[in-house]
C-alpha cells in the first residue's frame, strides 16, 4: 500500500502505512537517573511489503539523531531526512533510493529522550529512601499509545513483533524487562541483555531501572507443567509488603493455566510497585506494574477492603497474560475483549482463591450497577466502540469496556454454562495465540463449543449502546405477565428514534413457589406473555441479578417483593437488584421517588454488607440531588438516621471475635453513614476515638473503621482533626492505603478556610500527581462546597491541562468530580460554556456525560420535589 494511512471503512481508522512491517526489534537503552535523560538505539528487522523510499513509524517527543537502513549485505543507506509530524506522532524517514518489495532490511535509529514526569512512556518515579534522600527509578507505561514516547516503533496492536531488550545501567541498579536475563556484563556501566520475547504488541513491552528489593516464590507447576518463578519488586524497605500479592499470583497463575488450557507462556513473572503511576496497574507481559496501593499489603494495618482489591487487581492483570497478551485485540475498538474479560475472569479467580469474600455479590454493586448508571446516558457508547485515532482511545477505558463488558460475559456464561463457556475460550485462545482477534472470533468459538448461535444475540449487546427496561403487566388474574422492553434512559423515556433496538433478554423468572429456580425464558421481541403461578406470594424477574436490564413491576408486585425482602425470603443478590431498580426508576422518572422511599422500609433489618452498600449509594444520590433544598435535606438525614443508627448501635465500634471482612466493612459503613446523617452519638464517639488514636492509642480502630472515623471527624470537627488526619497522610510509615484514606477524608471538611488550604495542598508537591483526585474526592459531597470546587477547577485549568497533557483521561476524572453533582439548568449551561472555549477532544465524552447527569438530576428534582416533601412530612421526618 502507499504511504497514505490505511483505513477500515467502518471506522476510518488512522493507521500507519502497511508498506513496511516490523518483524523484530533490538533495543538498547541507557537511562541516566541523575540527569533524568536516556539515549537509545533500535535496530528493527522489517519486511518491505511494497516498494517505497520512505518509512513511516511512530515517534513522540523523541530526538531522532540518525537513521540508516541496510539489506542483504548491501551498504547501509543513510536517511536523507527525518521529518517529525507532531500531530500524528510519527516520524517519516526518507531515503535516497527505493527499497524493493519483498525484501528484508534492518532499520537503525539512534535517539535521545527525557525520563519525563508525565507517567507515560519511559518516565521517572520519585521515592524517598531510608535516609530521607529523594531518589528516582525509571519505569514505563505504554498502553495505549506511548511506546512511541520511549523509542521509535510501529505502535499499533496489530503490528506484533519480537523484542530483544538491552539496558545499560549504573552498577548497583536493578534492570528488569519482560523476559529473563540472558546475559549481563560490566564495563563501567552494567549491560543487561534480556531473552527475546514472543511475538507481541508494543504496548506490552516494559522496562524498569532502579534500586529495588524483591521477594520470590514459585508456582506449584500443577497446571503449567513447570514451576513459574514469581517475584514482587519494591523500592528498598517495602518488599515484605509484597507477600500477599505474591501468594495470590502463584495460585492464580496455576488457576488460569487450568481454566484456559494453556500454560503461562513466559519463563518468569515479575510484579513491581511504582510510586508514581497514573493507571491502577498494567499487564505488561512478564513484568506487571502497579500503583503501590494496588500491590502492597501491610498485614497489621491494611484494610480488608484494600487487601481484597489487591487480590482482584493481581488476578485481573494476570488474566491479561492470556487474554490480551497471548491473544491481543486487533484494534482499540475491541478493548473490551481485554478489559471486560479480565474483569470477569479476575473476579472468578478471586472467588476461587478467597470464597469468603463473596466477590460475585460485590460485583453487582462495583461493576453491574456502575455500568448500568453510565450506560443509561445518551452519551454512553457501545461495548465495541468505533475508534478512529489515538486521541480517542483513552476515553473508552471506562465502566462500559470494563464493567458492562464483564457483565455481558457473566450473563452469557450463565446462559450457556461455565463448562461450555470455557471450552469456547480455550478454543479461541489456542486458535489465535500470538496473534490478534476480534469479538466475532470469540463468539464463533463460543458458538461452536455450546451449540448455541452466540453471535446472533450477543452482537446486539456489544454493538449497541444502552440496555432495556422491562415493564411488567399482570394478566388473567395474575396467572400471566406481559413483559415489554424499551430502551432505558436516566433522562426519562426514550424517543421512538432511539428506541429501535430489540435486545436478547434472559428473563430468569422465579417465584415464591420455587425461589431457587429460574425459567429459561428469553424475550427477543418487543413484548411477550409468560405464565406465572397465580398462587405464588411473589414473582421476580432476573433471578440472581444476572441480566443487564431494569425491571418495572406493577405496584402490587412491588409490595409483594417488599414483604418478601422484609421476611428474608429473597436471596442477597435479588435484594440488591430490587432496591437498585427501584432507585434507578425513581431518578429517571419511570416511577416516583416516594415508591423507592417506601420500599426502603423493608430493608430496616438487612444484615448483608453489600445490600447496605447499595442502599447507602442510592440514598446518597437522593441527598446529592436535593442538596440545595435545606428543609428536605434535614428530613432526608432524619430518614437516613432511622436506617443507619440502629445498624451502627447493633454493630458497635469494636470487632467481634471471628468476624469476616464483610462484617468489618459493614461496621465501617454504618459508622460513616450514621455519622454523616447526623447521629450525634456516632459523631461524638468518632471524635473521641480519633483524639485517642492520635494521642497514641492505636487500639481504638481496626483497619476498616479508621477510614470511616477520619471522614466523620473531619466533617464534624475543625482545625485539630483536619491537621491530625493530614499529618497521618504525610507520614510515610503508614500503609499506603491508609495514607490515601486520610487524604480522601480531608475533602469532607465544611470549614471554608480549611477547604482553601486543601486546594493549595492538593496542587503542591506533597500530593503525587496521580493522587490529586483523592484530595478533592469528597468535596462535592457537601452542597455548599461545590461552587467553590468548580471555581478552583476553572482557576487552575491551565495548570491541570499542562500537568496531565499526556494522560488527559485524568482531566476527565477531575471534570466529573468538579461538576457532575450539580443540579440546575443554569449550572449546566455554565459548565457547557466553559468547556466550549477549550480544547477538550481527549476528554469530551466525560464532559458530555457530566452535563447529561446534571440535567437528568435537575429533571428528577423538579419532578419529585413536592411529592418527596409531602412523603417526608407525612412520615414524621
Amino acid at each position: 500500500m502507499s504511504s497514505a494511512a490505511t483505513q477500515k471503512p467502518a471506522e476510518e481508522r488512522e493507521l500507519l502505512p502497511t508498506n513496511v512491517a516490523p518483524v523484530h526489534y533490538d533495543l538498547l537503552l541507557a537511562p541516566d537517573l541523575d540527569a533524568l535523560t536516556y539515549t537509545g538505539e533500535v535496530r528493527i528487522n522489517v519486511r518491505i511489503v511494497e516498494e517505497t523510499s520512505t518509512i513511516v513509524l511512530h515517534s513522540n517527543e523523541l530526538e531522532l539523531l540518525e537513521a540508516t537502513i541496510s539489506s542483504d549485505g548491501a551498504a547501509a543507506l543513510t536517511a536523507s531526512k527525518i521529518v517529525l509530524q507532531k500531530e500524528d506522532e510519527t516520524a517519516h524517514v526518507h531515503f535516497g533510493q527505493a527499497l524493493p518489495a519483498g525484501s528484508e532490511a534492518t532499520l537503525f535509529i539512534a535517539f535521545r529522550g527525557v525520563l519525563n514526569d508525565l507517567m507515560v512512556g519511559f518516565y521517572r518515579s520519585k521515592y524517598t529512601d531510608a535516609q530521607g534522600a529523594e531518589k528516582y527509578l525509571a519505569t514505563t507505561q505504554f498502553e495505549p499509545t506511548d511506546a512511541r514516547r520511549a523509542f521509535p516503533c510501529w505502535d499499533e496492536p496489530m503490528q506484533k513483533a519480537t523484542f530483544a531488550v538491552t539496558l545499560r545501567v549504573r552498577e548497583g541498579l536493578t534492570a528488569l524487562s519482560n523476559m529473563d536475563v540472558a546475559a549481563a556484563a560490566a564495563d563501567g556501566l552494567k549491560e543487561v541483555r534480556f531473552s527475546t520475547t514472543p511475538v507481541m504488541s508494543t504496548y506490552l513491552l516494559a522496562f524498569v531501572v532502579g534500586e529495588l528489593d524483591f521477594i520470590e516464590a514459585r508456582t506449584s507447576g500443577k497446571h503449567n507443567g513447570r514451576q513459574i518463578p514469581c517475584r514482587v519488586y519494591t523500592t528498598p524497605g517495602k518488599s515484605a509488603q509484597g507477600r500477599f500479592a505474591l501468594d495470590v499470583a502463584v495460585q492464580v497463575l496455576e488457576y488460569f493455566a487450568d481454566v484456559f488450557g494453556i500454560a503461562y507462556a513466559l519463563p518468569k513473572l515479575d510484579q513491581i510497585a511504582i510510586g508514581d503511576f497514573e493507571a491502577g496497574a498494567m499487564e505488561n507481559w512478564g513484568l506487571v506494574t502497579y500503583r503501590e496501593v494496588a500491590l502492597l499489603v501491610d498485614d497489621a494495618s491494611t484494610s480488608s477492603r484494600a487487601r481484597q482489591q489487591v487480590a482482584y487487581v493481581v488476578s485481573h492483570e494476570l488474566a491479561h497474560q492470556w487474554f490480551g497478551n497471548l491473544v491481543t485485540m486487533e484494534w482499540w475498538s475491541e478493548l473490551w475483549l481485554n478489559e471486560g474479560f479480565a474483569t470477569w475472569v479476575g473476579t472468578l479467580a478471586v472467588d476461587h482463591v478467597f470464597p469468603e469474600y463473596h466477590v460475585w455479590t460485590q460485583f453487582l454493586v462495583d461493576d453491574l450497577q456502575r455500568a448500568l448508571a453510565l450506560d443509561a446516558l445518551r452519551s454512553s457508547h457501545p461495548i465495541q466502540v468505533p475508534v478512529r485515532r489515538s486521541a480517542e482511545i483513552s476515553q473508552i477505558f471506562d465502566a462500559i469496556s470494563y464493567s458492562k463488558g464483564a457483565s455481558a460475559i457473566r450473563m452469557l456464561s450463565s446462559y450457556i454454562g461455565l463448562d461450555s463457556f470455557f471450552r469456547g475460550v480455550r478454543a479461541y485462545l489456542k486458535k489465535h495465540q500470538y496473534a490478534n482477534a476480534s469479538t466475532r472470533d470469540l463468539w464463533d468459538a463460543l458458538s461452536e463449543a455450546s451449540g448455541v448461535d452466540v453471535t446472533a444475540f450477543m452482537a446486539i449487546w456489544t454493538g449497541t449502546i444502552g440496555y432495556p427496561i422491562l415493564s411488567v403487566t399482570e394478566l388473567s388474574g395474575g396467572s400471566q405477565i406481559e413483559v415489554r422492553q424499551n430502551r432505558y434512559l436516566s433522562a426519562g423515556s426514550a424517543a421512538d428514534a432511539e428506541d429501535q433496538t430489540l435486545w436478547w433478554v434472559p428473563l430468569r423468572i422465579t417465584t415464591s413457589d420455587a425461589p431457587s429456580q429460574a425459567t429459561d425464558d428469553v424475550l427477543s421481541t418487543r413484548s411477550a406473555t409468560y405464565n406465572v403461578s397465580a398462587e405464588a406470594q411473589w414473582y421476580k424477574l432476573n433471578r440472581d441479578t444476572v441480566g443487564i436490564y431494569r425491571v418495572k413491576y406493577p405496584p402490587g408486585a412491588v409490595a409483594n417483593l417488599a414483604t418478601a425482602v422484609a421476611a428474608g425470603k429473597l436471596d442477597v443478590n435479588d435484594r440488591i437488584g430490587v432496591i437498585a431498580d427501584a432507585a434507578s426508576l425513581a431518578s429517571s422518572g419511570h416511577s416516583n421517588t416516594t415508591d423507592f422511599l417506601t420500599l426502603l422500609r423493608a430493608y430496616r433489618d438487612e444484615t448483608e454488607f453489600v445490600v447496605w452498600q447499595e442502599i447507602v449509594l442510592r440514598l446518597d444520590a437522593l441527598q446529592s440531588a436535593w442538596a440545595d433544598e435545606p428543609t428536605a435535606i434535614g428530613q432526608i438525614c432524619a430518614l437516613a438516621r432511622s436506617l443507619y443508627s440502629p445498624l451502627a448501635q447493633r454493630l458497635g465500634w469494636d470487632a467481634a471475635s471471628g468476624e469476616d471482612s464483610l462484617a468489618s466493612r459493614l461496621r465501617a459503613l454504618a459508622i460513616r453513614a450514621a455519622g454523616f446523617a447526623g447521629d450525634q452519638a456516632v459523631i461524638d464517639e468518632a471524635l473521641r476515638r480519633v483524639s485517642a488514636f492520635f494521642a497514641g492509642d492505636r487500639s481504638v480502630f481496626n483497619t476498616d473503621t479508621l477510614r470511616a472515623a477520619f471522614a466523620v471527624a473531619v466533617r464534624a470537627g475543625g482545625r485539630a482533626e483536619f491537621d491530625q488526619v493530614k499529618a497521618y497522610y504525610l507520614d510515610p510509615a503508614n500503609p499506603v492505603d491508609q495514607q490515601l484514606a486520610a487524604l480522601s477524608s480531608l475533602g469532607f471538611t465544611t470549614d471554608t478556610a480549611l477547604l482553601e488550604e486543601l486546594f493549595v495542598f492538593a496542587l503542591g508537591d506533597r500530593v503525587r500527581n496521580q493522587d490529586l483526585h483523592q484530595a478533592i474526592l469528597a468535596v462535592n459531597t457537601h452542597g455548599s462546597n461545590r461552587a467553590r470546587l468548580w471555581q478552583w477547577y476553572r482557576d487552575n485549568y491551565a495548570v491541570l491541562a499542562a500537568r496531565y497533557r499526556a494522560s488527559m483521561s485524568y482531566m476527565g476524572i477531575l471534570v466529573r468530580l468538579s461538576v457532575a453533582e450539580f443540579t440546575g439548568a443554569a449550572r449546566a449551561d455554565e459548565v457547557e460554556a466553559f468547556f466550549a472555549a477549550h480544547d477538550t477532544a481527549k476528554f469530551r465524552r466525560v464532559i458530555d456525560q457530566s452535563l447529561e447527569k446534571i440535567r437528568s438530576n435537575t429533571r428528577w428534582l423538579e419532578k419529585d420535589r413536592a411529592d418527596v416533601a409531602a412523603w417526608l412530612a407525612a412520615n414524621g421526618y
